[in-house]
């Protein structure tokens, strides 16, 4: 069974208000079980108690009704939507593998891979990073496959990568493109290129992300303006052109690309507490909460609660295999796209005492009033 059922009520003779008045109206997660044991609702909510009135009460009706078929309820509070999604997954991976297995694939998310050497060079892109030979690098995570084709692309232009890979896996005998022609390519496969001097640079294109993207469009707006200073108005247009390149690709494919070893985060949400924020380690697909970190807070203790998160995320990092792609899924698209009103999301380079109080300032700030949430689909196919 899964962390924190906290609740177990008995539906045999209904679930009238006194029994409703028990489920807190909060974040959180409500299995409901049918004879033996069998799944008839298991949902992430922001509200567990309207969750189970309009199924469960006297008031639920239509196809919400599952009074008829309903034994048991048990409910899993959450601190926040984001951590009762986390619950979710951890309780349809036990208690019904199906759902489980629908709801990872709509959140499935993709990933690029290659090898880094040049006569292993090439991009291929998948939802399943895990069966990625143990070689390859691995970059993401992207919402579409489309998304992860277009970056291929962009670091193909942007560090001069071979667009014919066959043909560099016979350097020096291969045969040079057009891009060699249009001087986009310096040609390793036709050995106008060192094979190591193509490694360094496709070295660097793998290691291309967010800050390194920033950098860059740094340097171009300053070359931009020393060119439109000399009124070299071509050269100012070719810098500009780059830039926007650069500037569409920082907006789209580099929001939250990292390797796949880097999705090892903490996360700082809401608790359920006032004034306390709860931090959550997730490292590739698994997760544990690591305590609560209340606003006020003294620096030495901070600092004590960051370690620990930094050494859950180095015992979790430590395993060889991914945990659930489900929750991959989750923590990746929340670092594709925010959540408004949502968590605070830390790299495990960033994590320390200060930047713990200062995301928890934030999302308690955040938290103005009774937060709300929807269930995302996630229920049995029995609802």
């Amino acid at each position: 069974m899964i962390r924190r059922w906290t609740n177990r009520l008995d539906l045999t003779s209904g679930l009238d208000e006194p029994k409703l008045d028990t489920i807190p109206s909060s974040h959180g997660v409500v299995c409901v079980l049918g004879q033996g044991g069998a799944v008839v609702a298991l949902a992430s909510t922001g509200d567990m108690r309207s969750f189970a009135a309009q199924r469960l009460g006297p008031g639920a009706e239509g196809v919400s009704d599952l009074r008829e078929t309903a034994e048991v309820c048990e409910i899993a509070p959450a601190g926040s939507m984001f951590e009762a999604d986390l619950l979710f997954m951890d309780a349809a991976g036990q208690l019904d593998p199906g759902l489980h297995d629908r709801v990872t694939r709509k959140l499935r998310v993709w990933w690029l891979s290659t090898r880094t050497d040049a006569r292993g060079f090439g991009w291929s892109w998948t939802t399943t990073p895990g069966a990625c030979a143990r070689e390859e690098v691995v970059l993401g995570p992207f919402l579409e496959k489309s998304g992860a084709r277009r970056h291929a692309a962009f670091l193909d232009g942007h560090f001069e990568l071979c667009r014919y890979p066959e043909e560099l896996h016979k350097a020096p005998g291969g045969k040079a493109c057009v891009y060699k022609q249009m001087g986009k390519c310096p040609a390793a496969c036709d050995g106008s290129e060192s094979l190591g001097a193509y490694e360094a640079r496709l070295a660097q294109a793998i290691g291309f992300d967010r800050p390194a993207a920033e950098r860059e469009i740094g340097q171009l707006d300053g070359e931009l303006r020393e060119a439109a200073g000399r009124q070299a108005f071509e050269e100012a247009a070719r810098i500009q052109a780059k830039r926007d390149e650069l500037a569409a690709e920082l907006k789209k494919g580099l929001r939250a690309v990292r390797r796949l070893g880097e999705v090892s985060v903490v996360i700082v949400a809401t608790s359920g507490q006032k004034g306390v924020a709860s931090v959550i380690a997730v490292d590739r697909g698994r997760w544990g909460v690591v305590g609560a970190l209340e606003a006020k807070i003294g620096a030495p203790e901070a600092d004590r609660i960051a370690e620990m998160a930094r050494e859950r995320l180095d015992a979790m990092a430590s395993m060889d295999d991914l945990g659930d792609l489900g929750v991959l899924g989750v923590v990746s698209r929340e670092l594709m796209r925010p959540s408004r009103g949502g968590p605070v999301i830390l790299d495990r380079g960033d994590v320390d005492g200060a930047s713990l109080l200062l995301a928890a300032g934030r999302v308690l700030r955040i938290r103005a009033g009774k937060a709300s949430g929807s269930e995302s689909g996630k229920k049995s196919s029995d609802e």
